[in-house]
C-alpha cells in the first residue's frame, strides 16, 4: 500500500513533458513555467518533517489517507485549471497531499516489516518510486499527445481516491499512536519557513543567474527561521525533531551522503535531454528510452540492495553504490558528439545502478537509527535530504554549465555554442561529488549500523 502510494507521486514526472503545451496554452513566457514545479517542490520540500511529525503522533494510515485524498482533489484542480494562477494554486496543494504521503510512507514500510527483513521492504519502496520516475514521461508523453496536457494530471484521480480507500480501510491495523505530546506548532512553521526560503533562494539563483537582493533577502529570512526553530526545538518537550540525533556522526553522515548523491545524479536530468537532442540528433522518443536507463537499473538494483542489506549491513553496500555512481558519471564526461547509443546507455545504466545500490541501504540505516515512536519524521528527514540535493543540483549544475559554456564557446569552433566541453566539465565535477561521498562513507562504521538499527527508545 506504501508502495503504491509512492509510486503515485512519483508518476509527477509525467508533468515535465506536458511543459511547452502548457506554455502555449496559457500563453506564457517559458521562464514562467517555473512556478509549475517551484510551486510543487516548495511546499513538498518544506512540510515533510511536519507531516512525518503528525504521522507519529496521529497515526500513519490517517496521513497517508489524508495525504492521498488531498492529492486526488488537488491533481483534479490542476486537470481543470482555467487560468495559470489556479494551476499554480493546485500545485500547491499537491505539495501538501505529497508531503502527507511521503511523511507517513516510509514510516509505514518499516513499521509493518520485521527488523530482518527491513532492507527488503524498503527495497520494494525505492523500486516502486524508481519505477513511477521511469514511466511518468513515456505515459505523459502518450497522455499530452493523445489528449492534451490536462491528461497528466486527470489520470492519477481515479487511483488515487482507490488508494486513500484501501488505506482507510485497511492501514488502521499499522497504524503507530504515537506520543501523549501536542504537536510543536512553532518548531513546524520556523522550520517550514526556513526550508522554503532557502529552496526559493536556491531556485532563484539559477533563474537569475547570479546572488542579487531577492536571493540575499531570502536567505536572510531562511536563516532567522532556521534559528528560531533550533531555540524552539530546544526548548519544548516534543519537538519536531529530535536534535540528539544530529549529534549522532552516523547520521548525519547518511544524510549527507544523500545530499551529494542526489546533487551529482541530477546533472543527468538537467543535461542529458540536450546532449541527446540537441548534440546527438536522436528523436525525442529515442532519447527518452535512453532516459529510462538509469530508472530501470535503479529499479532492478534496489530489491536486490535491500535484501543484501539485511544480511551484510547498510555501510559497505552505500559506499559500493556511491563508487558505482561517480564510474558511471566519469563515463559520460568523457563522451562527446560522436557518441553511440550503446556507450551512453551503458554509462547511464552504471549510474542508475549505482543510485540503486545506495539508496535503499542508506534509507535502511536512517530508518534504524532513529526509535520507532519517530519513523515518520525518520523517512521525513531521508526524502528532504533527497529533494535538497536535487535543488542543489538544479541551481549548481546550470550555473556551472552556463559559465563553462561561455568559457568554452569558440565561432570557429563546430560546437560553437561550448556545449560539449562544459558538458563535461560539469559530469567531471558531478563524478568528484560522488567521489567525495564516496570517502565519507568510509567513516561510517558498519558496527554502528548494527548498535543502532530496532531502537525502541
Amino acid at each position: 500500500m506504501a508502495s503504491l502510494s509512492a509510486l503515485l507521486i512519483s508518476l509527477d514526472s509525467a508533468v515535465n513533458i506536458s511543459f511547452p503545451t502548457i506554455t502555449g496554452a496559457f500563453s506564457l513566457a517559458v521562464s514562467s513555467i517555473q512556478w509549475v514545479v517551484a510551486g510543487y517542490v516548495l511546499t513538498h520540500a518544506s512540510l515533510l518533517l511536519g507531516c512525518g511529525r503528525l504521522a507519529d503522533l496521529y497515526g500513519h494510515g490517517r496521513l497517508m489517507t489524508w495525504g492521498l485524498l488531498a492529492s486526488a482533489v488537488a491533481l483534479a484542480g490542476c486537470g481543470s485549471a482555467p487560468s495559470f494562477g489556479w494551476l499554480i494554486a493546485a500545485r500547491v496543494g499537491q505539495g501538501v497531499g505529497a508531503a502527507l504521503v511521503s511523511g507517513s510512507a516510509p514510516a509505514l514500510v518499516t513499521l509493518a516489516a520485521p527488523l530482518e527483513a527491513r532492507g527488503r521492504a524498503l527495497g520494494i519502496f525505492h523500486m516502486s518510486v524508481a519505477t513511477g520516475y521511469a514511466l511518468g514521461p513515456l505515459i505523459g508523453g502518450m497522455l499530452v499527445d493523445g489528449f492534451g496536457w490536462r491528461a497528466v494530471f486527470w489520470f492519477r484521480v481515479l487511483p488515487a481516491l482507490l488508494l486513500a480507500w484501501v488505506a482507510a480501510v485497511k492501514l488502521p491495523a499499522f497504524q503507530h499512536r504515537g506520543e501523549s505530546h501536542g504537536f510543536d506548532l512553532t518548531g513546524a512553521v520556523t522550520l517550514t519557513a526556513s526550508v522554503a526560503c532557502f529552496v526559493l533562494a536556491l531556485s532563484r539563483i539559477r533563474a537569475l543567474g547570479a546572488p542579487s537582493w531577492e536571493v540575499i533577502s531570502f536567505l536572510i529570512i531562511s536563516v532567522a527561521s532556521f534559528a528560531g526553530f533550533i531555540v524552539t526545538e530546544s526548548r519544548v518537550s516534543a519537538p519536531v525533531v529530535n536534535l540528539s540525533l544530529f549529534r549522532r556522526p552516523p547520521f548525519v553522515i547518511a544524510n549527507l551522503l544523500t545530499v551529494f548523491a542526489n546533487c551529482a545524479r541530477f546533472a543527468i536530468g538537467l543535461l542529458l535531454p540536450y546532449y541527446v537532442i540537441d548534440i546527438l540528433r536522436y528523436p525525442a522518443t529515442i532519447g527518452g528510452t535512453l532516459m529510462l536507463a538509469p530508472a530501470l537499473m535503479t529499479t532492478f538494483a534496489a530489491p536486490i540492495a535491500g535484501r543484501l542489506s539485511d544480511r551484510l549491513g547498510t555501510a559497505r553496500l552505500s559506499s559500493l553504490g556511491l563508487a558505482l555512481e561517480g564510474l558511471g558519471l566519469w563515463m559520460i564526461s568523457r563522451l562527446d558528439a560522436q557518441t553511440d547509443y550503446f556507450s551512453l546507455a551503458a554509462a547511464l545504466g552504471i549510474v542508475g545502478l549505482g543510485l540503486g545500490v545506495f539508496e535503499t541501504p542508506n534509507m535502511s540505516f536512517v530508518m534504524g537509527v532513529v526509535s520507532r515512536r519517530q519513523q515518520g519524521v525518520a523517512g521525513s528527514i531521508a526524502n528532504m535530504m533527497r529533494t535538497l540535493g536535487i535543488v542543489f543540483g538544479a541551481a549548481g549544475w546550470s550555473m556551472l554549465f552556463d559559465r563553462r559554456r561561455q568559457l568554452y564557446s569558440k565561432p570557429e569552433s563546430r560546437d560553437s555554442l561550448g556545449f560539449i566541453p562544459a558538458f563535461q566539465h560539469v559530469f567531471l565535477i558531478a563524478a568528484t561529488l560522488c567521489l567525495a561521498a564516496f570517502v565519507l562513507s568510509l567513516f561510517r562504521k558498519p558496527e554502528a549500523v548494527t548498535k543502532a538499527a530496532g531502537s525502541e527508545d
